[in-house]
C-alpha cells in the first residue's frame, strides 16, 4: 500500500527527537511491506514566515501536490495541526476511495486535544489514541475511535540495561519540559510548584533520602536530556517512574513507558492506569497505589537486583513483543481498511 505520512518529523530538532512516535509508526508502516512518503507539516510551515499570516496556505498547497504526485491509498496524520480540513475536503473530492485516519498520543482532556479531533473527525474513517477511556467517544462522527498502545521499536529502544553489572543509581525519571527548546524555560521553573508530578517526585524523594539514589531531569533546576544524552544516564539506573499528566484515563500513560521499559529498566507504574491489565504485576513491571504505597515499594526492591532484572527483561520482552511497530501498524491498517483486527484491543474500539 502507499501511505502518506503526515506529522511533525522535526527536522529543526536535529535529531534530538528521534525516539517520537512518528518515526515508529513510519517505520512498523515500512517493515509491513508499504511505501511511506514522510511530509512534515511543521517543518514545512517554518520554512515559509507567510504561514504565520496566511493559515499555512504554503504548507496546504505543497500538501495538495505531494499527494497529486505520489497518490497514496492512505493518508495518516498525526498530530498535523497545520492542515486544514478544506485541504482534506479538497482531497476527499479528487479520490473517493481515500482513507485518511488519524493517530494522537496526547491526554484526551488536556491541550484541546478532544476539541482538535472532534473538529477533524467528519474527514477522518478512524482515530487512534493512546487512552481506551470510553469519554474518546465523544470525538465520533461517523467513524470509529479505538485505543492503540505506546509503541516500541527495537531499533529506537535498543538498551538492555537489564544486563547491566552495577548501577550508580537506582531510580531514572526524566521530565519533558522544553520539548521545543531542548531546556527549562521560565514557564517551566515558575510552574513547578503547583505541577502535581513535580510535587509527588519531591515527596519521594524527600522520604528516601540517603536511602536510594535519584537521577531525575526536567525540574528542580536540572534541565532535561534527550537523545544520546538520555541513553547515557538510563543506563546507570536500574529502575524509573512512569507518570502521566492527569485527568487519569484507561491505559493512558506518558510515552516515556517506551524509553524506560523498551530500554530494560525496570518501571513503577500507577494502578490508576490499568494497565496491569496488560501487564502483570510483580513479573513485567511494579504497580503502586499512591505515594505511601510508591516509597514502601522502591525500599523492598531498589536493593534486590537479582528481582529489579527478571522483572525489567520479562516487561522488556513483553512490550517488544506485543506493542512493536509491526503489530501496532497491522493493527491500524486491519482496523481502518475493514480487515479483520485480530488484536486485544479490539474491544477497545468505539462506533
Amino acid at each position: 500500500m502507499r501511505i502518506l505520512h503526515v506529522s511533525n518529523f522535526g527536522e529543526r530538532h536535529n535529531g534530538r527527537l528521534f525516539w517520537n512516535q512518528s518515526f515508529k509508526i513510519t517505520n512498523g508502516l515500512i517493515r509491513n511491506g508499504h511505501s511511506v512518503y514522510m511530509f512534515s507539516d511543521r517543518d514545512v510551515s517554518r520554512k515559509n514566515i507567510l504561514n504565520k499570516f496566511n493559515n499555512n496556505k504554503n504548507v496546504n498547497d505543497k500538501l495538495l501536490l505531494v499527494f497529486n504526485n505520489y497518490n497514496p491509498e492512505l493518508i495518516i496524520l498525526g498530530h498535523a495541526d497545520r492542515i486544514n480540513n478544506s485541504t482534506l475536503d479538497i482531497i476527499r473530492s479528487r479520490n473517493k476511495n481515500i482513507k485518511i485516519i488519524e493517530w494522537n498520543v496526547d491526554n484526551y482532556h488536556l491541550d484541546n486535544t478532544e476539541k482538535k479531533l472532534t473538529q477533524r473527525s467528519r474527514l477522518l474513517d478512524g482515530i487512534f489514541i493512546t487512552t481506551a477511556d470510553e469519554t474518546i467517544r465523544s470525538s465520533i462522527d461517523n467513524n470509529f475511535i479505538s485505543f492503540f498502545p505506546n509503541i516500541f521499536d527495537k531499533s529506537i529502544e535498543r538498551l538492555r540495561v537489564f544486563n547491566e553489572k552495577a548501577f550508580a543509581s537506582d531510580i531514572f525519571f526524566a521530565l519533558s519540559n522544553g520539548v521545543g527548546t531542548g531546556i527549562l524555560r521560565n514557564k517551566n521553573i515558575a510552574n513547578e510548584i503547583s505541577n502535581p508530578r513535580i510535587v509527588f517526585l519531591k515527596n519521594i524523594q524527600n522520604k528516601l533520602k540517603n536511602k536510594i539514589n535519584f537521577d531525575f531531569y526536567g525540574f528542580d533546576g536540572i534541565n532535561p536530556i534527550w537523545a544520546n544524552d538520555f541513553e547515557k544516564k538510563i543506563i546507570r539506573c536500574h529502575s524509573s517512574i512512569c507518570i502521566q499528566r492527569h485527568p487519569q484515563l484507561k491505559y493512558s500513560i506518558s510515552d516515556r513507558i517506551s524509553q524506560y521499559m523498551g530500554n530494560g529498566l525496570m518501571t513503577y507504574i500507577n494502578y490508576d492506569t490499568k494497565l496491569d491489565e496488560l501487564l502483570i504485576d510483580g513479573e513485567e513491571a511494579i504497580f503502586y497505589h499512591d505515594e505511601a504505597d510508591l516509597v514502601k515499594k522502591i525500599t523492598k526492591n531498589a536493593k534486590n537486583l537479582n528481582n529489579i532484572r527478571c522483572i525489567a527483561k520479562a516487561g522488556w520482552e513483553k512490550c517488544h513483543n506485543d506493542f512493536n511497530e509491526r503489530v501496532v501498524t497491522k493493527y491500524m491498517l486491519d482496523l481502518t481498511m475493514n480487515a479483520k483486527a485480530e488484536s486485544p484491543w479490539k474491544q477497545h474500539v468505539y462506533r
